[in-house]
């Protein structure tokens, strides 16, 4: 009978043990959005001094949650320093894309442009909010 208990006491740990650790993989919450940002430079004319260096912009979802774009900051340099920090809004963002909402697994394109007396590089950052109120 005590051979038993300790058969039927180790069983059911392994059994409360197996149950634990089954949460623990793999994760946890809903999927977040993911952006891959590509532009299309093709063809790139090396304009004159003050002019526009223009280039498509490209926002793909790969992930199967959309986003509602909420602001674009550029971020431009000349060398190491920084010149110049530029924020579109929503209604900015949605007059470059012709829409602010990236719905998931699709893409919206636009075309930017960079003065080239301004800057040598920029950094562009989105921020926003998915279908799962993540904030990106």
């Amino acid at each position: 009978m005590k051979r038993k208990n300790k058969i039927f006491v180790s069983l059911i740990l392994v059994f409360i043990l197996i149950i634990v650790l089954s949460g623990c993989s793999g994760t946890t919450g809903p999927k977040m959005t993911k952006i891959n940002i590509s532009f299309n430079l093709d063809p790139v004319p090396y304009p004159e001094e003050g002019e526009s260096w223009l280039w498509e912009t490209i926002l793909t979802e790969c992930n199967g949650v959309g986003v509602t774009l909420t602001s674009l900051t550029f971020d431009l340099y000349n060398q190491d320093q920084k010149v110049f920090t530029d924020i579109w809004d929503e209604i900015w963002v949605e007059g470059l894309f012709d829409s602010n909402y990236l719905p998931a697994f699709s893409s919206l394109q636009g075309g930017l442009g960079l003065n080239v007396q301004e800057a040598t590089h920029q950094i562009i950052t989105i921020t926003g909010v998915d279908d799962n109120n993540n904030q990106i």
